[in-house]
């Protein structure tokens, strides 16, 4: 089967759930929220104080609850290949060039949300009975754009740690 495109300069390759919908319907402010949340949850503070850590334990419990009871409305996961400006999946359908929506996606397991990000789509190409869909993000809004940057840099950080741990 062929590789997804990679694109030049910082990304990373997951196994998530992501669909597309021809319609924008999450608002920038929500979407903002949900990465600046997830950066929160992901990360480790040793600044923190024992009462700072009793709240958080407490708002994650909070956190993990409602996702799980959101995550039953994930769409299938697939490969994907997530960039600072494209995302690239295969998928069973083809997908208009040129077509205006959004990429619903779940950046994470542990905290699933379907965070949906305005796309256009830029190329769809048929091969082995599927279709290799790259979508070019539209994140107008800096707080949107910047967050979904810390995203990426944060996971492609972490794949490059864990191939030079692999490696030694």
């Amino acid at each position: 089967m062929n590789q997804l495109p990679v694109p030049d300069g910082v990304h990373f390759s997951a196994h998530l759930p992501l669909v597309w919908h021809g319609v924008w319907q999450q608002s920038a402010f929500e979407a903002t929220r949900y990465l600046a949340v997830l950066a929160e949850f992901e990360s480790t503070s040793d600044e923190r104080s024992h009462a700072q850590d009793a709240l958080h334990a407490k708002l994650d419990l909070m956190l993990l609850w409602t996702a799980k009871n959101a995550s039953h409305n994930l769409p299938a996961a697939k490969e994907v290949v997530i960039g600072l400006e494209t995302i690239s999946w295969r998928d069973v359908a083809a997908l208009p060039v040129g077509a205006h929506g959004a990429l619903a996606i779940s950046l994470s397991q542990v905290l699933p949300f379907s965070l949906q990000l305005p796309a256009e789509i830029v190329a769809c190409v048929g091969a082995d009975q599927a279709y290799t869909v790259t979508a070019r993000l539209l994140l107008k809004e800096e707080a949107l754009r910047d967050w979904f940057e810390r995203t990426v840099f944060r996971n492609h950080r972490h794949i490059v740690h864990a191939e030079r741990g692999a490696q030694t």
